[in-house]
């Protein structure tokens, strides 16, 4: 008996040339994945087999038993194997996070990194089809939207679940036939968890009602991951496609309200944050809303924009092929080329390099700033530049790249004048933006 079937390598996108990091817990699910993992890699099915495995610094002696017993299993297999710890009750408390978010979010960052050290293409995880109907129940109870309704998906990212549709049953009879020791986390039997209360309480009572829920719950995230599926496609399109707040407005519900969570720059985002920006939408020019994270929402005559309330003040240094990051997430890079390709789009910039003065930086807008744009005689306020084009005060904190005498790239903007390049250049600087053009780390529609 085999519980990894073949049809889950490309529902989780592997390839023969894939080299996969099992999350090793020690327990029946994740010792059962290290098993068929390594024959799949046996059978040239995947390139690669190693193990991680996560010392959470909780459950004490029985924690350092699941960790020799993980290293002991990967011995005796010959798969590379990598150990990771951390006190995580400390973190959580550091933290504001309850313990099993601080362990979780500890946990795959040390995958990720033993990942990328490693050279391996995705980390598994041994969540299967129980584990799957017990998410769509705890999402339910919390009233989740369609996407949390359709669980787990096999593969998420660089995050695969090849056991996602097979039972608890199924894996225990595995392991049995090969007379496989696994280890138990007795707190798994420990009901102040959520999980766990659905998993030994809610599913035995939905199982009296019907034997085969797990698997009706199962079936039931599929379906609606097919729904979801076709609506986010209708979005992506829209999203393309529609040019200004009010045709986004006239798109049905559950397209445009996803079409809205592209202008969040934050990934905690919840119902309240999707509704303000969707309430937006038809509100009249200049209405601000307050979102979490420091941002806010407003409006101009045509358009919605998502902006930090107070900019991040920076300034930091640029030098040839060296990336510039900057605090927004944003990245300014400094190039020398040979020649121009002119007109330029918003985010880059040609400039003459013998017109620089001193060292390049780049930071954010100061009160009193000036320079003279492109084209232009005298210099000007970049304030009043700004009045101008009609910029709105949200829009103005763009990256500026400045040399000693001042402002040389308002980037999406213009250069100034003294750096332009023109007959007589002979050197190039080529500048470019690269994590958009969004004024404070927001996004506008």
């Amino acid at each position: 008996m085999n519980v990894l079937r073949d049809e889950m390598l490309s529902a989780c996108g592997l390839k023969p040339s894939d080299g996969v990091l099992i999350a090793l817990s020690g327990g029946a699910d994740s010792v059962a994945l290290l098993l068929e993992s390594f024959r799949w890699k046996e059978e040239n099915k995947i390139a690669a087999v190693a193990a991680a495995h996560f010392h959470h610094g909780i459950r004490g002696v029985e924690a350092d038993r699941d960790a020799a017993f993980c290293r002991d299993l990967c011995n005796r297999l010959a798969i590379s194997y990598y150990e990771g710890r951390a006190d995580t009750p400390s973190l959580a408390k550091e933290k504001g996070l309850s313990l099993e978010t601080a362990a979780r979010e500890e946990r795959y960052r040390f995958l990720r990194k033993t990942k990328e050290a490693a050279g391996l293409s995705c980390i598994a995880t041994a969540h299967h089809r129980d584990d799957q109907a017990e998410t769509l129940l705890l999402h339910l109870i919390r009233g989740s939207g369609l996407e949390g309704l359709c669980g787990m998906r096999p593969k998420n990212d660089d995050v695969i679940r090849p056991l996602l549709y097979v039972s608890k049953a199924d894996i225990l009879s595995f392991l049995a036939e090969r007379d496989q020791p696994y280890c138990m986390d007795s707190t798994n039997d420990s009901l102040d968890a959520t999980r766990n209360r659905i998993r030994h309480s809610v599913l035995p009572l939905l199982r009296e009602l019907n034997p085969n829920v797990s698997d009706s719950l199962s079936r039931t995230a599929a379906y609606l991951s097919e729904d979801a599926a076709h609506l986010q496609a209708e979005a992506e399109k829209a999203f393309a496609d529609v040019k200004n707040r009010y045709a986004l407005a006239q798109l049905p519900p559950a397209v445009r309200k996803r079409v809205t969570r592209y202008y969040l720059p934050y990934s905690d985002f919840d119902r309240n944050d999707v509704e303000t920006l969707d309430s937006l939408l038809t509100a009249q020019t200049g209405t601000i809303r307050m979102l979490k994270n420091g941002f806010i929402a407003w409006t101009d005559s045509e358009r919605l924009h998502v902006d930090q309330q107070e900019p991040v003040d920076y300034c930091v240094p640029l030098f040839v092929g060296e990336p510039c990051k900057l605090p927004d997430g944003k990245t300014v890079t400094l190039e020398k080329v040979e020649t121009a390709s002119f007109p330029c789009n918003p985010v880059e910039a040609y400039i003459d390099a013998s017109a620089v003065r001193g060292e390049l930086s780049v930071r954010t807008m100061r009160a009193g700033d000036r320079f003279t744009p492109f084209g232009m005689k005298g210099s000007r306020l970049l304030s009043d530049y700004f009045t101008d084009r009609k910029v709105p005060r949200f829009s103005r904190n763009v990256p500026l790249v400045c040399d000693e005498n001042g402002i040389v790239w308002a980037a999406g903007y213009t250069v100034d004048d003294r750096v332009k390049v023109c007959s007589t250049t002979k050197q190039l600087y080529h500048i470019y933006v690269k994590g958009g053009l969004s004024r404070c780390g927001g996004k506008s529609l």
